[in-house]
């Protein structure tokens, strides 16, 4: 089976959390790379790991690009973002690494997501037999693997003109799927997403539609199509799902500041 070589996205205010999934990695696997931009990085510096470092005026696109420049090419590529939080990043290696082993024809792999519009209760299209794992229609960008075979096809895309990187989940799944592949979800490892986004939704809306547009072949145009259909029965019931999470998540930050702001005047 082929070695993991795993990047690390970090930028901006979140470089402390980088630091610590390397460090929760190193010994676990020899390939590790921190992808980053910003200010304040020395923390970096001294990890057993790559850095590669980006120009900060830079979104997701331009980080996924120097991910697949760097991730040799029979190696898996899991790509982790650092505003995600896991109770164990060693036990997610391994989960991910069995998974490649045991399913025949995985191209995309991710563990449960929380903090994502794709929850499972909207992407679910059926659980492999005597597995955790759960085919799906979607994963997701915050953190997952592509095969080797995948992160080539990735290579021949054009992102110059999708600045933000919006909708790069949805082409490596249908180039999954465009090839009789499978995406799947790991059920039995939880990951947690921060809910926020430093950028406007809008405009990368619009540079996703472009790039699907102009990206996509038409076999995986055809796997795109076939995909929302198959989630379209449950894509109100799954927003609403994120609604709440997203109320809960706002919620529970006002509680703490204004707790905060109380115990700072005692």
């Amino acid at each position: 089976m082929s070695n993991i070589h795993v990047f690390i996205i970090s930028w901006r205010d979140q470089h402390n959390r980088a630091a610590q999934i390397a460090n929760n990695l190193s010994g676990r696997l020899n390939k590790i790379a921190i992808v980053y931009s910003g200010p304040d990085a020395e923390i970096l510096d001294g990890l057993d790991c790559q850095l590669i470092r980006r120009d900060d005026h830079l979104f997701w696109a331009d980080k996924f690009r120097a991910c697949l420049d760097h991730c040799d090419p029979q190696d898996i590529m899991l790509v982790i973002h650092a505003d995600c939080t896991c109770d164990d990043w060693g036990q997610l290696i391994d989960k991910c690494r069995q998974a490649h082993a045991r399913i025949e024809d995985l191209a995309v792999w991710s563990p449960k997501l929380r903090g994502t519009p794709w929850r499972l209760e909207r992407t679910r299209m059926r659980r492999i037999e005597g597995s955790e794992c759960t085919i799906v229609a979607q994963t997701d960008g915050l953190v997952f693997a592509l095969s080797p075979a995948i992160a080539e096809r990735m290579r021949s895309a054009d992102y110059s003109e999708n600045f933000y990187g919006l909708g790069i989940d949805w082409l490596f799944v249908c180039a999954a799927y465009a090839r009789h592949q499978l995406a799947v979800v790991d059920e039995s490892i939880l990951v947690h997403h921060a809910l926020s986004r430093g950028y406007s939704s809008k405009e990368a809306r619009a540079q996703k539609h472009v790039f699907l547009k102009t990206q996509l072949t038409p076999d995986e145009h055809a796997a795109y199509v076939w995909l929302k259909r198959q989630m379209a029965p449950r894509k109100h019931y799954g927003k609403l799902l994120y609604r709440l999470e997203c109320l809960k998540g706002w919620w529970t930050h006002l509680t703490t500041s204004r707790t905060t702001r109380s115990d700072g005047l005692c």
